[in-house]
């Protein structure tokens, strides 16, 4: 039996559909899926990277100051962590939270020397994408802090 030329283009046509469809979701897949693997993985691989990956970089602290941290779930659960942020010249905002408490968070902060020089323990992964981090409002975090 022979296909019709009318037959031959509606099987070139269906063809041609479905491989713009499957296209379609090939590209829909990467603009939600990258997105959303970025979104809810890329923290957690950021956070087990920087535990086994430490770097102490000496940076110039311009201001010191305590703050509060504060977290909310969607059942409206949340809590508060005091912190103390530094803002640097040359190493962004950086935030300590280990060991800092409603008792010592001012303390903390007073006995920074405005324009001094400090080493501060920071997770690698963390240091090196501290442009973007910053930029996207989200804390680079410090263990630990000491004068260089």
């Amino acid at each position: 039996m022979q296909l019709t030329r009318s037959a031959l283009e509606r099987t070139a046509q269906r063809r041609l559909v479905r491989r713009r469809r499957i296209l379609a979701s090939i590209v829909l897949a990467f603009v939600v899926l990258v997105p959303l693997l970025g979104f809810f993985v890329g923290p957690i691989t950021l956070k087990a990277y920087d535990a086994g990956h430490r770097v102490e970089p000496i940076c110039t602290v311009s201001s010191a100051h305590s703050s509060i941290d504060s977290s909310r779930s969607l059942k409206g659960v949340g809590s508060s962590t005091s912190q103390v942020v530094f803002e640097t010249s040359d190493c962004g905002t950086l935030v300590l939270q280990w060991g800092v408490t409603r008792d010592n968070e001012e303390d903390i902060a007073r006995g920074v020397d405005e324009g001094g020089r400090y080493r501060f323990d920071v997770g690698e992964g963390s240091y090196n994408m501290r442009g973007f981090l910053n930029a996207i409002r989200q804390a680079v975090y410090v263990k630990s802090f000491e004068p260089a």
